[in-house]
């Protein structure tokens, strides 16, 4: 479980070298000396290649904070830094964190936010600094945000609608299934190819399906099939 957890963790990239080692020391702390030293070799190769974040930052106290936040039903007045154009100093934002988890290279945390007036997710290492903590609400079980609907519909961006979308998938097909919980194949070709039908949110997928190339077509719906061809046409229109 340790060796699971250390090689997991050093796959994240998300800490600095400095709280990875103190993470993995303390994941090991409760073995026996001789288990200590066979995790030490087996993780030599490992923590050696280790590579962190471009612009990695010490996470490990304000996801503590965020976290005692979310137990405690407390809102937050923070500065964060976004990534979005134009934006190039933090601001401040008041927001209650009602969940958090981990999702490629990155911690997030769902937020019912007064600037965004509704649920918007706030990157950890983007939060600057935390002002002050006030009294937040007990949110019912219903109006909570959907962590489930999230891990089910959403790849890197969680934006976009709904949708219901159709491809012709001609690579490994498990990657694409990994990809899209809940996907399904609807046909199989003799080629070794078949058509795989998801439920997504748009915007993210869109940025899974070109990374596919010439490995996939989308059939469905036409407007999927529209913005795709607008956006290889833009692609291509940059290398003539």
């Amino acid at each position: 479980m340790v060796l699971a957890m250390s090689n997991i963790l050093l796959g994240s990239r998300a800490l600095t070298q400095t709280e990875l080692s103190g993470t993995l020391d303390y994941l090991s702390s409760g073995l026996s000396p001789a288990m200590q030293t066979a995790m030490h070799q087996q993780l030599t190769l490992s923590r050696g290649s280790y590579v962190p974040l471009s612009r990695s930052k010490p996470l490990l106290h304000v996801l503590r904070e965020v976290a005692s936040c979310i137990t405690q039903n407390q809102r937050m007045v923070f500065t964060y830094r976004s990534s979005r154009p134009g934006e190039t100093h933090a601001r401040v934002h008041h927001a209650q964190p009602v969940a958090l988890f981990f999702e490629t290279y990155y911690f997030y945390v769902a937020m019912l936010s007064e600037e965004h007036a509704g649920y918007w997710l706030y990157r950890l290492d983007r939060i600057q600094a935390i002002q002050e903590k006030l009294p937040g609400e007990k949110l019912d079980y219903d109006e909570r945000y959907s962590l489930q609907e999230h891990r089910n519909y959403a790849y890197l961006l969680d934006s976009g609608s709904l949708t219901r979308i159709r491809f012709r998938y001609y690579n490994y097909v498990q990657t694409a299934l990994d990809h899209f919980p809940g996907s399904r194949v609807i046909r199989d070709y003799p080629d070794g190819s078949c058509v795989i039908e998801a439920y997504v949110k748009i915007d993210g997928a869109v940025l899974w399906l070109l990374s596919q190339g010439a490995g996939l077509r989308v059939l469905s719906p036409v407007s999927l099939v529209d913005r795709m061809r607008a956006m290889l046409q833009a692609t291509l229109e940059q290398y003539e």
